[in-house]
């Protein structure tokens, strides 16, 4: 079987780092980290990329066939609402159909550690997917939409200043607390969950305690007569 290409995108604006309007790029800094990888800059895509070759399952039954992905980490060294040539140039270079393509994207519609999968559709407001649509012509890719909040006036200038401003400290523990987990790397977790079944990972919800059944015993009163009596097991 041939391997399967796969290319996520991380938007963002270069010249910010860790800013709100940073996140996809972001988790993508937390992906590399985490597969050992180094970025270097490709001028041809006029980007920073870092590839490699998995084998999923990560952890595969002895004697099962692992499927082969071939993925390429991209963040566009290009402002966020122009970063659309610098996807399409990859994609065509590297063959990839555009249901191959991962795009991840900063979210103001969502709390911050939030976050949704989309498979096409509008930009939904969103000036670096409406570039990404734009020059792939066709919106049939997938969004990975991380939220980030939302200031509470809808003063344009306001909101732009707060995507450009650095995520707190409080932010970033709740980033690597809830966000990127969702390209963790192991067996059934976020990387694999995504590449496999093309969803996002959650955490499994805290097995609930069982409750101590209530036996009923004989119990004998003063008088020697026997009652029903409840005791926990």
């Amino acid at each position: 079987m041939a391997p399967t290409k796969i290319l996520f995108v991380g938007l963002g604006n270069y010249t910010h780092p860790n800013t709100r309007h940073n996140a996809g790029m972001m988790i993508l800094d937390h992906l590399a980290n985490r597969l050992q990888l180094s970025w270097t800059l490709h001028r041809p895509w006029k980007a920073h990329i870092a590839q490699t070759t998995l084998l999923l399952p990560f952890n595969r039954k002895e004697g099962a066939d692992p499927h082969e992905v071939e993925l390429t980490l991209l963040k566009p060294r290009l402002l966020m609402n122009v970063s659309g040539p610098s996807v399409s140039r990859a994609v065509r270079d590297l063959r990839i159909p555009e249901t191959g393509v991962y795009i991840f994207q900063d979210d103001l519609q969502r709390d911050l550690g939030k976050a949704s999968l989309k498979s096409s559709g509008s930009a939904n407001g969103h000036n670096g997917i409406k570039s990404v649509i734009q020059h792939l012509r066709t919106d049939a890719f997938w969004r990975v939409r991380l939220g980030i909040g939302r200031p509470q006036t809808r003063d344009v200038d306001e909101v732009s200043d707060f995507v450009l401003a650095p995520f707190t400290d409080s932010e970033v523990q709740t980033l690597e607390k809830k966000v990127y987990p969702l390209l963790e790397v192991g067996s059934g977790l976020g990387l694999e969950t995504l590449l496999l079944r093309n969803q996002l990972w959650r955490e499994p919800a805290p097995k609930k305690k069982k409750k101590p059944k209530v036996l009923e015993t004989p119990a004998v009163d003063v008088e020697g007569n026997e009652k029903a009596a409840a005791t926990v097991a």
